[in-house]
């Protein structure tokens, strides 16, 4: 999962409104909602809460769904990034502009996050040999994860699972980034829309595929780039539509019915939640990612089109926008920060089932959020204000 930049003139999304720093309002509320699923799925969800008893452990269990947020990541991802590219096909320096600024956005913290894994795990591997569980096959995860090849590699062992567990996305989305752009300059619109209906069809094929036949027992089927890429290309087809005013204006003249098929997907999701809890699973392999993009893509046009409705009212409050900001940062660390601290203060895994572990659960958050805060406005935001003097149209200054 990364989070999408991007200024108004480039996203072009006719008929929304943008705010005086050129951002979408509701769009960071979008992605505010969707690292808060992520964030109630590892600081609730997977912490140890059996104690509670078990309707609760099994209420608690079920805001595991939180996980799909990854998945309305990736749907902004398709939205924003295929939108961006289509708007600019034909810009002479395509190629250029697109990947600097992505350089610019995802490298300098997602690199430094690995900088600081391999200094830890060699400072303990050479000054505390046999401490802390750390290993020199830990090292190994280093190149992985540098090339962005870590969704190819099965298992991981702990020290590197609570360093990288969630990066899978990253690696998803960064894949996605050396397909997209060359598919949009030289596919036609036409083409193009052939192409992303057919990944939406063909992914469910190939997670059925590798969940039943090439790699039964393994999470592939759910961290491949090409079993999540119908969800990116759900995002790159509403990004195109969104372009044509026709589609938005019979969006316009037909908000209850959007309204009423998102209440209906809403539905679905509560009828699938047994297994959706459960990713790796085969009624989610094959069904429940598909329902969940196009559930999500059905909220993305409600929030885009319907934006004095209540649904868009929540998208636009500040402390989701302020956390859509943040986003990128904080899902990198926020499942380090949490184990660490347990570790630490509790010698004991992430726990909320009684007053040390929910406290020690918000100091992790509170520390996740002043953390990111500080990387966002001395590190990301510099950094993106000079990938952006990358431009499409014009010699970089």
């Amino acid at each position: 999962m990364t989070q999408t930049v991007v200024q108004a003139e480039e996203l072009k999304v006719r008929g929304v409104p943008a705010s005086a720093g050129g951002r979408i309002p509701e769009l960071d509320g979008l992605r505010g909602l969707a690292i808060l699923l992520v964030i109630v799925c590892h600081y609730v969800a997977n912490a140890e809460h059996a104690p509670l008893g078990f309707w609760i452990h099994r209420a608690l269990s079920g805001l595991t769904i939180g996980w799909s947020g990854v998945d309305l990541f990736f749907v902004l991802s398709g939205f924003l990034i295929g939108g961006i590219l289509v708007d600019v096909r034909s810009a002479p320096h395509y190629f250029r502009a697109f990947y600097m600024r992505r350089v610019y956005r995802i490298l300098p913290v997602y690199y430094s996050l690995i900088f600081v894994y391999a200094v830890l795990v060699c400072g303990a591997l050479w000054l505390l040999p046999g401490r802390f569980g750390v290993t020199r096959e830990d090292l190994t995860q280093v190149p992985l994860h540098l090339f962005f090849l870590q969704n190819l590699r099965v298992g991981l062992a702990p020290v590197p699972w609570i360093w990288f567990a969630v990066t899978w996305s990253l690696a998803v989305e960064e894949q996605f980034y050396l397909l997209a752009p060359p598919l949009i300059r030289w596919v036609s619109i036409r083409k193009l829309v052939v192409v992303l209906a057919g990944t939406m069809c063909f992914a469910p094929l190939v997670r059925f595929l590798f969940f039943r036949y090439l790699a039964p027992g393994t999470p592939l089927a759910t961290i491949l780039m090409p079993c999540r890429a119908d969800t990116l290309a759900i995002g790159m087809l509403l990004a195109i539509a969104w372009r044509e005013a026709k589609f938005r204006a019979w969006l316009g003249d037909h908000g209850l019915l959007l309204q009423r098929v998102l209440a209906a997907l809403s539905l679905g999701v509560v009828g699938l939640l047994w297994w959706l809890v459960h990713p790796v699973s085969m009624v989610t392999a094959t069904i429940g990612y598909t329902w969940l993009a196009i559930f999500y893509g059905c909220l993305l046009l409600v929030v885009l089109s319907q934006t004095q409705g209540w649904i868009a009212g929540i998208m636009r409050w500040k402390i989701l926008r302020g956390l859509g900001t943040i986003s990128y940062c904080v899902y990198l660390i926020h499942e380090t920060i949490q184990y660490l601290t347990h570790r630490i203060l509790l010698h004991a895994v992430p726990q909320i089932y009684n007053a040390k572990g929910v406290g020690v659960t918000l100091l992790a958050l509170v520390l996740t959020l002043v953390v990111a805060n500080l990387s966002w406005r001395w590190f990301e935001k510099p950094l993106i204000g000079r990938g952006h003097s990358y431009s499409y149209w014009e010699e970089a200054a």
